[in-house]
Formats: C-alpha cells, sequence, structure tokens
C-alpha cells in the first residue's frame, strides 16, 4: 500500500479558515412552506449558469429514523 501525497493549497485554507453555521442551505428552511413551489425556488435560485455545473441537495422525507443530516428530526408516518 503506497501513501497518498497531498498538495494542500495553504491560501484556499486560510481563505475559507473561519467558524461557519455546520451547513448552509439556500433558501433556508424557514422559506419553505405548503405554497413554496419549483416557482419559488426558481425565483428564490435566479438564472443557473449554463456552462457551469450546478450541485443540488434534495433531502428525501424520512420514513425511518437516520442520522444523515445530524439535524432535529421527525419520522414521518406511512402515508395514507
Amino acid at each position: 500500500m503506497s501513501e497518498q501525497i497531498i498538495d494542500w493549497d495553504l491560501a484556499l485554507i486560510q481563505k475559507y479558515n473561519y467558524s461557519g453555521p455546520r451547513y448552509t442551505s439556500y433558501p433556508t428552511a424557514l422559506e419553505f412552506s405548503p405554497q413554496f413551489g419549483r416557482g419559488g425556488i426558481r425565483c428564490r435560485c435566479g438564472p443557473l449558469p449554463t456552462a457551469s455545473p450546478v450541485a443540488v441537495r434534495a433531502y428525501p422525507v424520512c420514513h425511518k429514523l437516520c442520522y444523515f443530516c445530524g439535524c432535529n428530526k421527525i419520522v414521518t408516518p406511512p402515508a395514507a
């Protein structure tokens, strides 16, 4: 087994070397409601660049307790 040499970018590390929230999402959770739909997401995010990749995080409704997000969680009862 060989060791992997990591070439750390000190300038990049220093640029982001500050405390922040454990996780950041946009729009924030407080913005979501039953009335918030695709139009709301498009409005908040604005036009996306077509030449650059875009990362999207989508969390499914939890049907059983898991430890993925590490946040307060409520297990959703089975759908009728």
